[in-house]
């Protein structure tokens, strides 16, 4: 198999609105496609003939990979309030200054959790997003 660079990154939400609104203001992400109440195509990928969602995907002027938000309905499974579940994710965004770029996620109504870690590389905190998907925010020290 010959790897393309990567396209997109995507988080389940529980209100994609919300979520929207959040990686816009926080990181500067814009929608590029939107579709609501899509059904087809997702109960064919997923399996779930009950399923459907609203699927964005957003996009930052500086390029790399896009950030794909999904909102499904018609099933039964708990959001999840910790990103420790298996298949769980999150995405971590390199920042210059950590703790004012906490400020700003928190301002934009991002949740911290746990605490700011140092590392050998430098320091970073996870945090849970309006809309339930899950970042991390990293200050790499200089080489």
């Amino acid at each position: 198999m010959k790897l393309k660079p990567l396209d997109h990154v995507s988080f389940a939400v529980s209100d994609i609105d919300q979520s929207i609104a959040f990686y816009a203001a926080a990181f500067g992400y814009a929608v590029v496609f939107i579709e609501r109440d899509m059904a087809k195509e997702i109960r064919s990928m997923t399996g779930v003939e009950t399923l459907s969602c609203h699927l964005a995907q957003l996009a930052r002027s500086d390029g790399g990979p896009r950030l794909e938000l999904i909102e499904f309905s018609g099933h039964a499974l708990p959001a999840q309030s910790l990103p420790l579940a298996t298949g769980c994710g999150h995405v971590g965004f390199v920042v210059d200054e950590l703790d004012d770029a906490l400020r700003e996620v928190v301002a934009a109504k991002a949740e911290p959790i746990g605490s700011v870690t140092v590392f050998p590389e430098g320091r970073s905190t996870y945090c849970r997003a309006p809309g339930g998907s899950f970042f991390e925010l990293l200050e790499m020290k200089e080489s």
